[in-house]
């Protein structure tokens, strides 16, 4: 039947502009969100894609930053442009987690039923093992004159301890010591997954410019980024699936090498970032509305990095400790 391998994460590479083929397909709609999702229970689906969520929202707010120095980054006086990709790699969080048989009202032909899903032992995340667990079964009321029927559960669809992610992104300035920074990506169909779009706004403002004399480049900066994943066309979950959007206000300190094109840069940054989730559950009897929502365990980090300009051409990578640990690399061209 359906699985839920759970198409959220080719998503995350699609935000990379890199299409990752679907592996383990098994039988119809298994190679796209809606049809996943269909036939997942929400106390199951919940638990299942959390891992998914809590890296989504810490690579998300990764990468803001890569000096705090606001202006004279570029070779062009008075404004500066930057142009660049970032990468991500959110440490992944659990990998199994133990289901609770759930009930859930199925409108059928007859009106509204209740079927109880009896599911198995501890079964695995979408990073969790790619073996799939045995079938859960759908057990319904004598009365209602429908068979139990079996359901089968979705594998981990990659056994990995780091999930990755990278985004265009575009900035510019300055005005009285501020700049701003976009991250876009329109409306795009990815194959059979369905579509996914993403919009992202930093503004950023420099508080050494009050400080004569100041030893380091101080700044602050505050983001909200909005992201939407839709099913395909064709599928019974065509329309929006996933709405998730979040925040983060930061602090920057940075420091020039004098003698060498070296910035060494940190931060503190409070954040949270949710996830609103909406699909239609389906079984032979019929069907069921599910929603739920989830919030990313990020809310503060602390970061170090260390970025080098050559020419045009600027390059960093940096660390942040946090509930899920982030990894994340740049390259643009500073005009």
């Amino acid at each position: 039947m359906h699985t839920l391998q759970a198409r959220l994460f080719p998503f995350l590479i699609a935000l990379a502009v890199l299409v990752v083929p679907p592996s383990q397909a098994q039988n119809r709609d298994t190679d796209e969100l809606g049809g996943a999702l269909s036939s997942i229970g929400q106390q199951y689906a919940d638990n299942y894609t959390q891992p998914i969520t809590d890296a989504l929202g810490a690579n998300l707010n990764a990468g803001l930053f890569r000096t705090a120095e606001v202006g004279g980054e570029g070779i062009v006086p008075v404004i500066d442009v930057y142009v660049g990709v970032v990468g991500m790699g959110a440490f992944t969080s659990r990998s199994t987690f133990q289901p609770e048989n759930e009930t859930i009202e199925i409108t059928t032909d007859q009106g509204i039923v209740e079927g109880k899903i009896q599911y198995p032992n501890e079964v695995p995340t979408i990073f969790g093992n790619e073996t799939a667990p045995p079938d859960a079964v759908i057990e319904y009321d004598d009365k209602s004159g429908l068979e139990n029927e079996p359901v089968s559960l979705p594998p981990g669809l990659v056994n990995t301890s780091i999930a990755p992610l990278a985004i265009p992104q575009i900035g510019a300035g300055t005005v009285l010591g501020t700049d701003a920074q976009v991250r876009f990506l329109p409306e795009t169909s990815i194959s059979d997954y369905g579509s996914v779009s993403l919009f992202g706004l930093s503004v950023r403002h420099s508080l050494s410019q009050y400080i004569p004399l100041s030893p380091v480049d101080l700044a602050v900066q505050g983001t909200w980024q909005s992201l939407s994943l839709s099913g395909s066309d064709d599928s019974i979950n065509s329309g929006e699936i996933v709405d998730a959007s979040g925040w983060a206000l930061n602090a920057q300190v940075s420091k020039s090498v004098p003698v060498a094109p070296i910035t060494f840069y940190g931060g503190l940054q409070y954040e949270q970032f949710g996830v609103d989730v909406g699909y239609t559950f389906q079984t032979s009897a019929g069907t069921s509305t599910v929603s739920f929502e989830q919030d990313a365990s990020n809310n503060v980090r602390a970061l170090a990095g260390v970025s080098v300009t050559l020419a045009v051409i600027q390059l960093n990578v940096d660390y942040a400790l946090a509930s899920n640990n982030t990894v994340s690399a740049g390259v643009g061209i500073t005009l």
